[in-house]
């Protein structure tokens, strides 16, 4: 990066610490505040706050400011041209973690990509006594580097063979954790959101507080993830941008997860469409606040929630799918009066203590005087006592005219007695609010202790992977396991359907003008038709990968096309069902079917999951990210779908036994054939990682073989009017593709008989039902059946094609759908050859794995397409650990895979910092690492590492892609006094006199 964003210049702006002039009046609390003050332009000019829409836009001025109890301030860190965000105070109460947008001027964003800042942003920290300020990061980037041309210097500008992101790097959400760590959030790797909506792809992070041991700990995050945020039990929360599958792109959810990655869990779910989730806190009795607002329109400002951090024991963590199972939750509406909303799956004890007020994309409502609008709410901070800061703006708090955006924001710093109902915006406590300024981000400048009765969170043990949870995991393993007790134990249904347009059962409707009709696979629940538990045969484990930008330069933007915008492969098709002996099904101990599994998996490889029938279609799609850290066992979900239910214990099933046979996919993927003797499916297994179906390679090579005869346009009338020989181009898409796969718009064959004549819900086009292969015409005719468990009688169809007109009397046009009609195609006695059982298998996983296409060979591009290896391989060092080593240091062992195109075993590096079997510091080490597992290897130190601060091992292996995974990992063999020198504790004295800096 460039010398100007090194930590002396920063400096320069921080010790300028203005002194601003006292008040006459004095603070209602007794400790300093550190908050972010922002430029505001009066009443009439809106201004830019960061938020899930642009997490990387804000106004250049932004000032780290201390507001002292006697009311009078510091800046300790000036904006200039760039801005400060996401301040966050030390467990000690010493330092102030921050990130800085370097430079945020107009001129200096890249209006092609989102106005995303040419400089980027970092993490720094600044003692409170001293004004010492750290730089914690410098803009590291770490792409796919089989995924383009990088250079990995420069994702700006380098020369036109490169590839670019255009745009800097971003650093942010710093959060410090338990044993000198820091997690944060980064763009370094180079991603961008799968179906947009928000820009670039931050991912998590942690790290040593001085820069060490960097760690992705969250690989599923391929997306976005937001504000990490410390909890007492050692566990961080943050804000997840939800939009797998088909879910709507606007939807964040708050998660849990270890510091190190593992045990991920949801907190408040995205399921309030098309709201967000976002900013969260802990107050000092342990319970939670969370922000709930709509996003883009309202600058981040909405209602505040309280929840306990955990339910009573034996209590479900959530309520039901249906919202009528859910409690309300008060809010006061744009129109002045209370109007409670109900969502799915509502936390336990969740409750708003802001009911003044809502998060919706309206105007905040008029309160008492009958002519001010009462504000809405953001950035809420755990505060001494129990009490809550937050910042908050009076007027309507949304950008749009409904019915007003005037005046605009003026936001201020406020506290709220014992985190409180606030009815009124009297019950507020103000701290700051100057007209001139928009004041955010309040954060006491106290020790942890003083808020949460400790010195600091509890300090979860770091990921051990010493092969001690499981015997197919043995110490130093790149793989996890993955599992569940139970399919039975599910709520995939729709918990919302409109009860005006509820013609399909309580499920999404065929095809209606109906907006909102029903939550099924848009925001709650997945379920793919009717069906009912004794239909669940199987699971398939699907892997999904993030998508690099390549934003300029050679191949860039993205060279294939899904329903979901995600490459997804199948890992594997695992049989549930089990039978004893005798041939009589195994139960569970509620009584059930046994339906549990357990599988080894590559590490940090995303997945979900998909509910199989016996023919290998999606019956329901877990419709978010999942992912296991290496030596992690994962079999606590205690059902499929199961948010509000007890837990079936996993130790319970015949999956936890001894005898049962693990299925391996790191190596192998079981797929489901036909029938058997018996009837059931049978299994076959491809002796690869894992397995696609794509267009050009799989699916047009039999429809030129077997369908096309009749399906010509050299027909003037083509049997249903489809044309599956048109080749030539439709925005970069072919047309036997288009009219599959794509064609919402019914530019092809017969229409839908809905007034707008377009095709909704989750059809593609009269064909295809996206991820719902069993809901898909194109699949009925070719198994020759209706799959989706209705008959042709329970709903009406035109008896012309796209002719509503011919409806039956009576019908109307948002209850009709198709009917199975004629024959399996291709027709019996046509003279082309018809499919086999396999191959009709492979139309249903190419339909439920989203009618993936490698549009990019058509461009030159297609090795950057479908089939492009965009994950790079899982390395991870388990000894030597991070930080204090266990002693003695007598070897290196470290575990590597790669899930798809494999490793290149030739690349493999390992140095070291000190001396290794003679071997100078520094030197190639690779040629002592001996195999000693199921890809694990170590070096054997005949002397083991002497005594030392600070030593350093580093491994890195590419992949045959050209991925390539770097870890460094330091240690210490001493016990080292951190801070010795009091800088730490604040006795400035002893550090000036040290000499530290």
């Amino acid at each position: 990066m460039s010398s100007s964003k090194r930590l002396p210049w920063r400096c320069s702006i921080a010790l300028v610490a203005l002194l601003m002039a006292a008040s006459a009046t004095a603070q209602p609390v007794d400790y300093d505040v550190v908050y972010v003050r922002q430029p505001r332009y009066g009443d009439d000019t809106n201004t830019i706050w960061p938020e899930i829409f642009h997490p990387a836009r804000a106004e250049p001025g932004a000032d780290l400011v201390l507001l002292h109890p006697d009311d009078s301030e510091e800046v300790l860190v000036a904006g200039g041209i760039g801005s400060v965000t996401d301040p966050f105070v030390s467990f000690d109460g010493q330092w102030i973690y921050y990130s800085y947008f370097y430079d945020l001027r107009p001129e200096s964003l890249n209006y092609q990509r989102g106005d995303l800042p040419y400089e980027g942003a970092d993490v720094f920290r600044i003692h409170v006594v001293s004004r010492q300020i750290e730089q914690l990061t410098d803009g590291e980037f770490t792409p796919n580097t089989g995924a383009g041309n990088w250079d990995e210097t420069n994702p700006l500008d380098p020369p036109p063979e490169f590839n670019r992101l255009g745009y800097g790097i971003l650093n942010l959400g710093p959060c410090p954790l338990p044993g000198g760590r820091v997690a944060f959030t980064s763009n370094r790797n180079g991603f961008t959101p799968q179906k947009g909506y928000t820009n670039p792809t931050l991912q998590l992070f942690v790290m040593d507080r001085d820069g060490a041991n960097v760690t992705p700990i969250a690989p599923m995050t391929i997306s976005s993830a937001l504000h990490p945020t410390i909890l007492r039990d050692g566990r961080i929360l943050f804000s997840s941008h939800e939009d797998q599958g088909l879910r709507d792109r606007r939807l964040w959810g708050i998660w849990a997860i270890y510091p190190d990655g593992r045990n991920w869990q949801p907190v408040v779910s995205a399921f309030r469409s098309p709201q967000a989730f976002h900013f969260m806190t802990q107050l000092s009795g342990g319970d939670l606040v969370v922000e709930d607002y709509y996003n883009l329109n309202n600058n981040g400002f909405g209602a505040l929630y309280r929840m306990p951090v955990a339910p009573p024991p034996g209590s479900p963590a959530f309520h039901g799918a249906f919202p009528a199972d859910n409690p309300e939750i008060v809010q006061t509406v744009g129109g002045g009066f209370l109007y409670p909303f109900r969502m799915p799956f509502t936390p336990y004890g969740m409750a708003s203590i802001t009911p003044m007020t809502h998060a919706g994309d309206e105007a905040a409502p008029i309160g008492i005087d009958g002519v001010t609008r009462v504000g809405k709410f953001t950035h809420p901070s755990g505060a001494p006592e129990g009490d809550l800061l937050v910042a908050w703006t009076p007027g309507p708090a949304n950008d749009l005219n409904r019915p007003t955006p005037l005046p605009y924001y003026d936001s201020g710093l406020y506290l709220v007695p014992d985190a409180a109902e606030v009815w009124s915006p009297d019950d507020l406590v103000t701290l700051k609010n100057d007209p001139a300024y928009n004041e955010a981000w309040p954060r006491a400048v106290v020790s942890y202790r003083d808020v949460h009765g400790v010195d600091q969170p509890a300090e979860i043990p770091w990921l051990p992977n010493d092969g001690t949870l499981h015997a197919e995991l043995p110490a130093g393993t790149p793989h996890g396991l993955v599992g569940t007790s139970s399919f039975y134990k599910r709520e995939s249904f729709p918990g919302w359907v409109t009860s005006w347009a509820d013609d399909f059962e309580g499920l999404d409707a065929f095809n209606t003008s109906e907006n909102g009709q029903s939550s099924n696979w848009g925001s709650q629940g997945s379920d793919a038709g009717k069906y009912s538990d004794s239909e669940i045969w199987a699971v398939r484990v699907v892997a999904m990968e993030p998508n690099t930008h390549r934003s300029y330069g050679p191949n860039n933007g993205r060279q294939f096309d899904s329903h979901a915008g995600e490459r997804l492969r199948v890992l594997g098709e695992i049989p549930l069902r089990k039978t004893d002996g005798t041939g009589a099904p195994v139960l569970d101990s509620e009584g059930n079917p046994d339906t549990s599994f357990l599988a080894r998996i590559p590490a940090d490889v995303p997945f979900t999951f998909q509910t199989l029938d016996r023919r290998g279609m999606v019956l329901n799609m877990a419709q978010t990210w999942h992912q296991v850290r290496p030596g992690e066992v994962r079999t606590d979900c205690g059902g499929c779908h199961a948010h509000s239910q007890q837990p079936l214990d996993f130790e319970l099933t015949a999956a936890a036994e001894a005898s049962y046979q693990t299925y391996d996919l790191a190596k192998d993927t079981p797929l489901l054939t036909g029938d058997v003797s018996g009837g059931d499916p049978g299994l076959m297994v491809a002796h690869t990682s894992a397995v696609d179906v794509e267009f050009y390679r799989d699916i047009r090579p039999i429809l030129a073989r077997s369908c096309v005869s009749c399906h010509t346009a050299a027909d003037p009338n083509p049997p249903a009017d489809l044309i599956l020989d048109d080749t030539a181009l439709y925005g970069g898409l072919p047309g036997d593709y288009k009219r599959l796969a794509d064609d919402q718009d019914a530019d092809w064959g017969h229409p839908p008989v809905i007034p707008n004549g377009i095709w909704r819900q989750t059809n593609a086009s009269r064909y295809v039902r996206m991820f719902q292969s069993r809901r898909s015409l194109l699949i009925w005719k070719i198994f020759g059946q209706r799959l989706d468990g209705w008959a042709n009688a329970d709903h009406p169809t035109e008896t012309v094609p796209g002719d509503a007109a011919t409806l039956p009397a009576g019908a109307t046009p948002n209850e009709a759908d198709l009917d199975f009609t004629g024959t399996i195609m291709p027709p019996p006695g046509s003279g082309v050859p018809a499919l086999t059982d396999n191959e009709k298998r492979m139309f249903a996983r190419w339909i439920d794995l989203g009618c993936p296409i490698n549009s990019g060979q058509e461009s030159g591009s297609g090795a950057f397409g479908w089939f492009l290896d965009d994950l790079r391989p899982t390395l991870d060092i388990s000894l030597p650990r991070p930080g204090p080593a266990a002693l003695p240091v007598d070897r290196i062992r470290f575990g590597m895979v790669d899930n798809y195109s494999g490793l290149d075993l030739a690349t493999l590096s390992v140095t070291a910092s000190w001396s290794v079997e003679g071997r100078p510091a520094g030197t190639e080490l690779a040629d002592l690492a001996l195999p000693t597992g199921d890809g694990i290897w170590e070096i054997f130190l005949a002397q083991p590492v002497p005594p030392v601060a600070s030593a350093d091992v580093s491994v890195e292996v590419y992949d045959l892609q050209g991925n390539v995974t770097r870890v460094k990992r330091t240690f210490s063999t001493l016990e080292v006094a951190i801070f010795s020198d009091g800088f730490e504790s604040g006795d400035v004295a002893a550090w000036s006199s040290s000499g530290g800096g």
